[in-house]
């Protein structure tokens, strides 16, 4: 399914960039094979369980709402390479780019916060390219 989604992918433009989740190496290699920059997604407003998967919506907790835990979290990932898992361990993660949901609730204060405390620890915010 990886090689498929990359492909279509790559007929569609050569120039686009391959979002995936950052624990994907077949993505990863799927987007490499077909000559494509890959983008190592994590996400702020979701919590992680310790094998680097993203806690069921299912689940109490899977979501962050509080703006300054999706902060804090997104400083985590991008400046410590980590997120706390909801057992309390550190999740390595390796992220390009961070998503935040548009349908959480609170999504523009979360953006704002995550915002300012990237800038505020000298993390530059540019959008993707090849």
């Amino acid at each position: 399914l990886a090689h498929a989604v990359a492909r279509a992918v790559a007929r569609a433009s050569p120039e686009l960039v391959l979002v995936g989740l950052s624990s994907s190496t077949v993505m990863r290699h799927a987007a490499e094979a077909e000559g494509l920059r890959f983008a190592a997604e994590a996400f702020a407003d979701r919590r992680y369980e310790a094998d680097g998967s993203l806690r069921s919506r299912k689940l109490e907790g899977a979501l962050l709402t509080d703006s300054l835990a999706v902060a804090a979290q997104a400083l985590s990932i991008t400046h410590e390479g980590f997120a706390i898992a909801a057992d309390g361990t550190r999740v390595l993660l390796r992220a390009d780019t961070l998503c935040l949901h548009g349908d959480t609730p609170g999504a523009a204060e979360n953006a704002r916060q995550v915002h300012a405390s990237l800038t505020a620890a000298g993390i530059g915010i540019a959008p993707l390219s090849r």
